[in-house]
């Protein structure tokens, strides 16, 4: 029979994996050190092993972890939503926001408190985009703005009109010592990482780079932010946007040897409509908020 793992402990993960920190976890929750160690304890033995590894003096995730995080995070990032939605009620405008995971967890989700702060009339709904079985998962009818980073995988769809937000930089990340060397005009690592969904990235890096890595596998995960978090954990090489990294590189789990190119105008929103005033206001801040990194 099909059961779910102990929900009460979901939060307390999803802290401890943002943030790296027991401790940390435990402050931001409210509550103490031992309550969120037990429920992680709990929950690893209730999901057949342990979620965390020691890492200096934090933790980051293990393989299991890293599967549990690309599941929870979305979902509670959906039930923040929708409670925060429940609570306001209905006299605040709904904005319905498409955006990929990563992108969502690794930026765009530390700053909207800033965005409620100045403008709490309006209500945003992030919904996660991507591709299921190949296709988009929404269609234009599904929401009011879409943002688009990944400009390594081509570009939007047709039927919308694009705004630029900011430029968008990528460039391949490590953790710190992992080997790489060069060959003549190459670079080479032992393996490279791609995700779903971007299977010329590489390609299409190396065009605008006009550098090249070697390696004598491309492993596909089925999430960027499983790919990061094994470039971090040292397994090997992940090319990426550098906002997706950012507080990565700034605590030194990851860092970027051969640095970033940056393609202008590579953030933006993909509108299928003309945009309301409500819309128009979290575009405009969008792009104060990109300027600042």
């Amino acid at each position: 029979m099909r059961r779910l793992p102990p929900l009460t402990a979901l939060p307390a993960f999803e802290a401890t994996a943002r943030l790296g920190s027991v401790t940390a976890a435990a402050e931001e929750l409210g509550r103490t050190h031992s309550a969120i160690s037990k429920q992680l304890k709990h929950l690893g033995e209730d999901l057949g092993g342990d979620l965390f590894r020691k890492a200096g003096t934090g933790l980051v995730l293990s393989a299991r972890g890293e599967a549990l995080q690309a599941a929870v995070a979305p979902v509670l990032i959906d039930l923040m939503d929708v409670s925060e939605r429940l609570r306001a009620g209905p006299a605040r405008e709904e904005l319905r926001i498409a955006v990929g995971a990563t992108f969502a967890t690794r930026w765009l989700t530390a700053r909207l408190p800033r965005f409620y702060a100045a403008f709490p009339e309006v209500e945003l709904t992030l919904l996660m985009s991507g591709l299921v079985n190949g296709r988009p998962r929404y269609g234009g009818d599904a929401f009011d703005i879409l943002l688009s980073y990944d400009r390594l995988r081509g570009p939007v769809g047709p039927g919308f009109d694009l705004m630029p937000l900011g430029d968008a930089s990528y460039g391949p990340v490590a953790a710190p010592g992992y080997p790489i060397s060069q060959d003549g005009a190459d670079w080479r690592v032992d393996l490279r990482f791609s995700h779903t969904g971007g299977p010329s990235a590489w390609a299409v890096w190396e065009e605008i780079s006009a550098r090249r890595i070697l390696s004598p596998e491309l492993r596909e995960y089925p999430h960027h932010i499983l790919a990061l978090e094994a470039a971090a954990a040292g397994m090997g090489m992940a090319l990426t946007e550098r906002r997706l990294a950012q507080q990565d590189l700034e605590l030194g789990r990851l860092e970027a040897p051969l640095g970033f190119v940056t393609v202008k105008d590579g953030f933006m929103a993909a509108l299928p409509r003309p945009p309301s005033a409500a819309a128009q206001q979290f575009l405009d801040w969008l792009k104060t908020e990109a300027q600042h990194g």
